[in-house]
């Protein structure tokens, strides 16, 4: 008989009180009354729980206890009591995992704070709080109250450590923490429609979303649509889960594999091969195989359909569980899995599957002559990550990159990061990908920041534009900021859509010369042309400022609007130009080319004149605001870019500002966003040391080059070739987008910056 188990998600209200008979330390987790919103009676003990309050799991985020897309303020409240072994003792709390700031009460009164609160917010998202808890405000009986901000994706308290312990036991706590195993980061399934994230150590299946962004348009997100997939067998010891021994990639596809002791491999993956929202588990065993083998999961939207296929060869049976969805109505969920099914070769197989990423990627290349077989297998993984995170949904969204295809704060498509993607695309030979990805800028939306008045300032691009200066939301409209003085408006999209282009251009011409063919430039250039020109290029030109900077910037890391040009997007700008500046000689424009030549030169100069002031202070306190932003770790792509000379006295700075302001302590191949900050800016960040590298081998340096790419390769190979966003220094666990695009797309072109080094050294 075969096990088929779903269960629909019904939220309820019960509560529970949290009581401590344990003297050595008093565990808080449990059941927490919750409540969404701001108020500051809420820290008082003399409330009744009872009345407007809901009691949720702790730990765990709020999300997943019955308040989904729910930012912002919460409360907790806690009561415990004090055993009298501990009442006289140091007693301390200690909270992990508080996501993303606190302000904590006992029995009403402030024991700690942790984060900020807006409107200066700063996350301490894994920052461990330890928060001594006086002992005039202690009682028997108390109530702890948490205050709790979210600035995006999962909020509240979260993590596994939050007891009261005595203050003379920290260092078992601490021990605890150094001790813990590191957390296995999740493997992501996506064919540009649906994502889903599979837990490699339990082997089910997390979430299932049914698009790839996380924002369709303004407040209307992508909500999940399944939870907690997991395959159960049922033998002679009765029913038991189905445990993997082996699990990875299959091959270079997007297809994750699992193997059980018994030997059952189950193959995890959306089909390529259609743009219906479907989801396919097939499960592979011997023929004569008596064990049952079925689902269980946790459906949290409606309109769903299952259907069973099996298949046999060279005795192996194959049984496919396919779950399709459609947010509209049934008769379209029937609709697309009839349609799906209704093939005189099966979609749903493996080897359809298989032969869907084959073609797909049948025009990469891997350059395996110089590259090891863990770099190529990174190499790869990066290209595929990037192809997943490409939307194929119809509408203005098709061929956007997303940033990220986890958590949803990443999961939107940010110009500049969609940009460095098809660049990526284009250098690794996915010419069809690259193409697409430019194309979903000639028809999403665009106009929005234009003229931008905020508090009667004007601000924005103050021309018409192609490429936004905000990110997309995922039906290809740009993002609205809620509060328009809180806009981050950013142009190093701009020069990257030029440097996209020719990226694929190069392709191209490489291409149609390996084919025995006469490449055109002129007749590749002329369909971009009027466009790049007049809402690209120009618009780069325009928006320098009189002293050769581009105005208003907060790339790539900004916040908030500012008066301050951007040294980041300038020196972008100022090699776009140079790309554009041949383009117009190519076309004939001398006029263009020439204009565009004297902006390229002001922009370099203008970064250049920044380092050369720099260089002539005395010391970091003389350093005007300007100057100072100069001191960023992108500022090593002046190296990349031809800004600065190899070898020149700006390069070298670029190198010291990178190595000695932005370099771990202790960790001497890992680099962080900023010195200070909040959590996120404190953790290492593979995409640096990858740019880093790319700068040491421009600049002749190929042996520090290669030790920063073989640390990035070797963090990533352990994970089946996936990049993170952050890695957090001490445990080594990964955090924030994962897969990060903006790092796989890093991966590539510094690949292929090393392989050409050592070709030429080889030479």
């Amino acid at each position: 008989m075969r096990i088929f188990r779903f269960t629909v998600l019904l939220f309820g209200l019960f509560c529970t009180v949290l009581s401590a008979q344990d003297t050595s330390a008093i565990d808080l987790r449990g059941r927490a009354a919750f409540r969404i919103g701001d108020d500051d009676v809420w820290r008082s003990k003399y409330i009744d729980e009872q009345e407007g309050w809901n009691f949720i799991s702790v730990p765990g985020a709020w999300e997943h206890n019955g308040f989904p897309l729910t930012d912002g303020f919460a409360w907790y409240r806690i009561r415990f009591r004090i055993p009298a072994s501990m009442r006289d003792d140091s007693l301390l709390l200690v909270m992990s995992g508080v996501d993303d700031a606190d302000e904590t009460f006992l029995n009403g009164v402030m024991v700690g704070k942790t984060g900020g609160f807006p409107p200066g917010v700063r996350s301490e998202l894994r920052s461990l709080r330890v928060y001594p808890l006086p002992r005039f405000i202690r009682e028997e009986y108390n109530l702890l109250a948490v205050r709790v901000y979210d600035m995006g994706d999962f909020g509240g308290i979260t993590g596994s450590i939050f007891r009261i312990v005595r203050a003379d036991s920290m260092h078992h706590v601490l021990d605890e923490i150094v001790d813990a195993p590191p957390v296995t980061p999740p493997r992501f399934l996506s064919n540009g429609v649906m994502v889903s994230a599979f837990l490699p150590d339990s082997a089910q299946l997390s979430w299932c979303n049914p698009h790839v962004y996380g924002s369709l348009s303004g407040d209307l997100h992508t909500e999940t649509v399944l939870r907690r997939l997991a395959l159960e067998i049922e033998d002679d010891r009765g029913p038991h889960p189905y445990v993997s021994v082996e699990a990875g990639y299959l091959g270079r596809t997007g297809i994750y594999r699992t193997r059980s002791a018994e030997g059952i491999e189950a193959f995890w993956y959306h089909p390529f091969e259609t743009a219906a929202r479907l989801l396919v588990v097939a499960v592979r065993h011997p023929e004569g195989m008596e064990n049952e083998i079925g689902l269980g999961f946790v459906m949290e939207r409606p309109y769903w359909r299952y259907e069973e296929r099996s298949t046999t060869e060279s005795g192996m049976k194959t049984t496919y569980h396919i779950l399709a969805y459609n947010s509209c109505c049934t008769e379209l969920v029937d609709r697309d899995m009839d349609e799906f099914l209704d093939h005189d070769t099966p979609l749903y197989t493996l080897a359809a599957q298989e032969a869907a990423w084959k073609e797909l990627l049948s025009s990469a290349r891997y350059l395996p002559e110089v590259l090891t077989e863990k770099e190529r297998m990174v190499y790869r993984r990066a290209v595929t990550s990037i192809l997943q995170a490409q939307v194929r949904e119809n509408g203005l969204g098709a061929g956007q990159i997303v940033s990220a295809l986890h958590p949803a704060s990443r999961a939107v498509t940010i110009p500049a990061d969609h940009l460095l993607a098809a660049q990526a695309l284009a250098a690794a030979g996915m010419h069809d990908a690259a193409g697409t990805a430019l194309a979903f800028l000639e028809r999403a939306e665009n106009g929005t920041y234009t003229l931008f008045d905020v508090l009667g300032e004007e601000h924005g691009v103050g021309f018409p534009y192609l490429v936004s200066p905000a990110r997309y939301f995922g039906m290809g409209t740009e993002w609205r900021w809620q509060r328009p003085d809180d806009a981050v408006l950013r142009y190093d999209g701009m020069p990257r859509y030029i440097l996209a282009l020719e990226a694929l251009r190069a392709e191209q011409e490489r291409r149609v010369i390996s084919e025995g063919r006469v490449f055109s430039d002129s007749a590749f250039l002329a369909p971009y042309w009027p466009t790049l020109s007049a809402r690209v290029a120009d618009v780069i030109m325009y928006r320098l400022d009189s002293s050769g900077l581009l105005a208003q910037d907060d790339s790539p890391w900004g916040g908030g609007l500012t008066e301050f040009p951007g040294v980041y997007s300038t020196m972008l700008a100022g090699r776009a130009l140079r790309i554009v500046e041949d383009y117009a000689t190519v076309l004939g424009h001398p006029l263009k080319a020439f204009l565009y030549a004297q902006a390229a030169t002001r922009a370099e100069k203008a970064v250049r004149a920044l380092a050369a002031d720099v260089l002539a202070r005395a010391s970091a306190d003389e350093l005007t605001p300007l100057q100072q932003r100069l001191f960023h770790p992108f500022i090593i792509d002046a190296v990349s870019l031809g800004i600065f000379l190899p070898g020149s006295p700006e390069a070298q700075l670029a190198f010291d500002i990178v190595e000695t302001g932005f370099s771990i302590e202790d960790s001497p191949l890992q680099y962080r966003a900023q010195p200070g900050g909040d959590w996120f800016a404190r953790q290492a960040r593979p995409q640096l040391a990858l740019r880093l590298a790319r700068a040491y081998a421009v600049a002749g340096d190929l042996e520090r080059a290669e030790q920063l790419f073989a640390s990035v390769t070797a963090a990533s190979a352990t994970h089946d070739g996936i990049l993170p966003e952050l890695i957090e220094p001490v445990s080594g666990n990964w955090y924030g987008g994962i897969p990060h695009i903006p790092t796989a797309a890093d991966y590539i072109l510094t690949a292929e910056r090393i392989a050409m080094t050592r070709l030429s050294f080889n030479e």
